[in-house]
């Protein structure tokens, strides 16, 4: 089972939920083989400058001889570490920018998540249907004809 984010936009969700957003906490393979670039697409500058700053450092130290091992492990260390820790920032960020972390849910897929969080909103309560003692005299004849009960698709005129 894995944990997913409940996140929910500033100023509640929307009626609908299509705004909540599920995010699944776990390695990210997008955020390992393409860090800074990830983080850029997420809109995380400041960590996604930091790391491109320091995969620059990694590949200059892998082009002289004597650092070569420690320019590898440097870069293999920086990804691995933006490949284990992306969705975290993502999360962080996101509740930094005012949206509210609803709920951690245990699922096997993001479909289960999502059904277990939505399941356990309340539903909105539904208006009262009119009563049906009335629905005779609120009838009215399409063409503006006397109040009646119309029955079927087409009227015939009370004939």
């Amino acid at each position: 089972m894995r944990p997913y984010l409940i996140l929910t936009p500033p100023g509640g969700p929307a009626p609908d939920h299509r705004s909540t957003l599920v995010i699944k906490d776990g390695f990210s393979w997008a955020g390992f083989f393409l860090s800074w670039i990830w983080l850029f697409w997420q809109k995380l500058w400041l960590a996604g400058v930091i790391v491109l700053a320091l995969q620059i450092v990694s590949g200059v130290l892998m082009q002289m001889p004597a650092l070569m091992p420690v320019g590898v492990a440097l870069g293999l260390a920086l990804s691995l570490l933006v490949g284990l820790e992306s969705r975290n920032y993502l999360s962080d960020a996101l509740v930094r920018r005012g949206w509210t972390l609803e709920a951690v849910i245990f699922a096997q897929d993001r479909e289960t998540a999502e059904e277990i969080y939505f399941s356990g909103l309340p539903t909105a309560p539904s208006s009262p249907l009119p009563d049906s003692s009335n629905w005779a005299g609120r009838a009215v004849d399409s063409r503006g004809g006397s109040p009646g009960l119309n029955l079927g698709l087409f009227d015939y005129g009370g004939r």
